[in-house]
This record gives structure tokens, C-alpha cells and sequence, in this order.
């Protein structure tokens, strides 16, 4: 969905993380991903959406 090279070269990818406001009902995330603002993360669904850090708790 996302335009993203070396998903996995970051240490927060693939942590499981909560969205503190939900999206569309989803509260529990993966990151998969890193922007220069924020990350990129996968609910269940296999919706990716785009958040800042101070939008997620990470485990």
C-alpha cells in the first residue's frame, strides 16, 4: 500500500503496538513500517495506516 524500502532495517519493526485512539474499531497494530514523520502500522484487517509516535503504545 505504502512506497517503503528496508522495511525491516529499524528496530521498532514487527512490535506489536496499541493505537491510544482507535481506527474504525481497531485498537491492536504491527508496525511495518517507518516514515520521516511516524510509522506505518497493520491492524487485522490488513488495513496499513500512517501514525505519529505519540499516536501508539509500543510493547
Amino acid at each position: 500500500m505504502y512506497d517503503y524500502d528496508n522495511r525491516e532495517e529499524f528496530e521498532d519493526y514487527g512490535k506489536h503496538c496499541w493505537l491510544l485512539t482507535p481506527w474504525k474499531g481497531y485498537r491492536s497494530a504491527t508496525i511495518v513500517g517507518q516514515t520521516d514523520k511516524g510509522y506505518i502500522v497493520q491492524v487485522s484487517s490488513g488495513a496499513e495506516i500512517v501514525v505519529y509516535p505519540d499516536e501508539i503504545e509500543i510493547n
